[in-house]
């Protein structure tokens, strides 16, 4: 199987993890890439010899730093006494596929924290740059803006709901 440069490459297996990504079905998934659903399924069967896609029940699962998007990103945001700046921030941040959460802080100094994804440091400096210029083009004053960007070492989402349950730390 080709390496993840190679599959990037790809453009139909770009829109197949996009479209599992997405959490669409095998048949969506397969309209969404161009191919059909036999070979959508073998490419997304060669993802998961992998590793890259895990099946989960009746869907996929991708494992981001297999896939090649293991940068995780902080942004910690100030945009005070500028309510109209604010909000712009906020829903052009909304429409950009790499941001994945988007908070509103009370209590510190900023008032966003925004997580993204990268490809890599070179990826998130070009989305940097961008956001700058564009801040810059709508006349947006940012009073502070913090950014702490590393490798993901785990990747997990909560799965107990009950904290008494949570799991205790002892000598790992």
């Amino acid at each position: 199987m080709a390496n993840i440069n190679e599959i990037h490459a790809d453009k139909r297996m770009v829109k197949i993890l996009e479209g599992i990504a997405k959490g669409f079905t095998l048949e969506e998934i397969a309209n969404y890439a161009g191919v059909s659903p036999k070979t959508a399924f073998n490419r997304i069967k060669a993802l998961e010899s992998r590793g890259i896609v895990l099946k989960e029940r009746r869907t996929w699962k991708i494992d981001y730093q297999k896939a090649g998007l293991d940068t995780i990103g902080v942004l910690l945001i100030a945009i005070h006494n500028d309510i109209k700046g604010y909000k712009k921030v906020v829903e052009a941040l909304k429409k950009l596929d790499f941001v994945e959460n988007i908070f509103n802080l009370i209590g510190s100094n900023y008032n966003l924290l925004v997580i993204v994804r990268y490809k890599d440091l070179k990826e998130a400096s070009k989305e940097r740059e961008k956001f700058y210029e564009w801040l810059d083009r709508e006349g947006i004053k940012v009073d502070s803006y913090a950014e702490f960007i590393g490798e993901t070492l785990k990747e997990h989402k909560r799965t107990l709901f009950d904290v008494s349950q949570d799991e205790k730390i002892s000598n790992p």
